[in-house]
């Protein structure tokens, strides 16, 4: 029993800390320890590994029966990209690169069945919420001021020599603590899609609503400074849609809805007409988004939200050149350099989709389509049959928040913390079903003493 209560102690500490670290990491990694930025970044996968390795430890059934689909397919892939690890390398490539193809699309999966044993009660992920809302508030607050700075101060400071920052009119595009943009536009559409649907959660449960409230506009301010369309875009989906199925499911909530839409499209006129930040931050964001469409137009292909958009839905552009098994697993990951030779000169692939397809083939990229699709599937049925607001609620975000990435417009293969916040998402899910599942039963014991003392 002591052994297995130290087991316990020692997986929280370490789930926690990697979850921390996930977050925090680009902190060293550019200003703390630069000059060890490789090594850094390698540290958060002997963390989770260390995380895995105690799970299976605490919990020997690690694995468990496959009773969905989704879990069917997990497996399939598994094996897929082992088959790929073994036998599917045209080019040669170093034992290094497929190593790390392995864990671009496998290394996070285990998550699944590791965050419900830690995330076991609403208290917790409460908690995790609320983490998350006060780590934002430096978070945010660095980003805005980044956003004036030039690009060679200290805060604008790139793990990469070589990478060249963009600039908004003028502007520094802000990624905060984090590494590259990208990244900070995964954590800001992680945590706003988060925070939209708790802010209702707190109404719900009869909380103060004023620091989620105010923390969402402040996020939203940093998304901006940004400037990029995607994210902006889907959080702007991500919203809407939230506050639609909030406003069809549950009645009781319309008028709030009603309140906060007045508001915000109040507060964003007054915000823009008198807060010179968001202003700035605005239009910068449109007059990028208005020259890249100029440039689409005048023939170079790509630049254009519609071009982006579509080539990211295209998964299947290259599945010609890529064949039914591919050109090997980890071949086009910019951590490893690419090693298609030849090829590359002669095929332009940069989202995910294509990518996929060129690496673990038309086969690989279907079946992990299909995963993708089984879990969306699971989740959007999970969401539907939950008859308890407070429950809906915290489902929702994670809900919403893994259908981009689904239909491969994120970059979760590619982009580690995409790829952690989308197994991460459906981990919670999973956490909320379980404690929604003894929910039930608790009710069900409660009433049957009631019909039967």
């Amino acid at each position: 029993m002591h052994l297995s209560l130290n087991k316990q102690k020692i997986l929280k500490f370490l789930l926690l800390f990697s979850l921390i670290w996930m977050i925090t990491d680009g902190i060293f990694r550019k200003w703390v320890l630069p000059s060890l930025s490789s090594q850094l970044f390698a540290a958060k996968y002997v963390f989770f590994l260390l995380v895995y390795i105690t799970y299976f430890l605490y919990t020997p059934s690690f694995i468990g029966k496959i009773k969905h689909g989704y879990q069917f397919l997990i497996f399939t892939f598994f094996l897929w990209c082992g088959f790929e690890f073994l036998f599917v390398n045209p080019f040669n490539a170093p034992i290094l690169v497929r190593a790390m193809g392995m864990v671009n699309y496998l290394f996070f999966i285990p998550l699944l069945a590791v965050v419900p044993k830690y995330f076991n009660s609403v208290d917790k992920i409460e908690k995790m919420v609320s983490f998350l809302a006060i780590i934002s508030v430096p978070i945010f607050f660095l980003g805005v001021i980044q956003y004036y700075l030039p690009t060679k101060h200290i805060l604008n400071h790139l793990v990469n020599e070589d990478q060249n920052i963009n600039r908004v009119v003028g502007f520094t595009r802000t990624l905060s603590i984090f590494t590259f943009v990208k990244i900070y536009d995964v954590y800001l559409l992680f945590v706003l899609s988060i925070f939209f649907s708790y802010l209702f959660y707190l109404i719900h449960q009869g909380k103060k609503i004023l620091f989620i409230a105010l923390l969402i506009p402040f996020g939203a301010l940093n998304l901006v400074m940004t400037a990029s369309r995607l994210p902006i875009f889907l959080s702007v989906v991500i919203l809407s849609f939230s506050l639609l199925y909030i406003f069809t499911h549950i009645h009781n909530f319309r008028k709030a809805i009603i309140s906060f839409v007045i508001l915000s499209l109040f507060g964003g006129v007054l915000l823009y007409n008198f807060g010179n930040t968001f202003k700035q931050a605005t239009d910068a964001f449109l007059f990028r988004a208005e020259q890249q469409e100029i440039l689409a137009e005048k023939g170079l292909e790509g630049y254009s939200a519609k071009d982006r958009l579509v080539d990211r839905l295209d998964i299947y552009k290259f599945s010609k050149e890529a064949g039914w098994l591919g050109l090997g697993i980890g071949t086009t990951y910019q951590g490893t350099g690419f090693f298609l030779n030849k090829k590359k000169e002669e095929l332009f692939f940069e989202e995910e989709g294509e990518r996929v397809v060129l690496e673990i083939g038309i086969i690989g990229a279907t079946i992990l389509l299909f995963l993708r699709l089984f879990i969306l599937f699971f989740s959007i049925s999970f969401l539907f049959k939950i008859r308890h607001i407070k429950f809906a609620l915290l489902t929702l975000p994670f809900v919403l928040y893994i259908i981009p990435q689904t239909f491969f417009l994120n970059n979760l293969t590619f982009n580690y913390l995409d790829g952690f916040s989308y197994w991460f998402s459906f981990a919670l899910i999973l956490s909320v079903r379980s404690i929604y599942t003894d929910f039930l039963e608790k009710e069900k014991r409660e009433l049957e003493n009631i019909i039967h003392p």
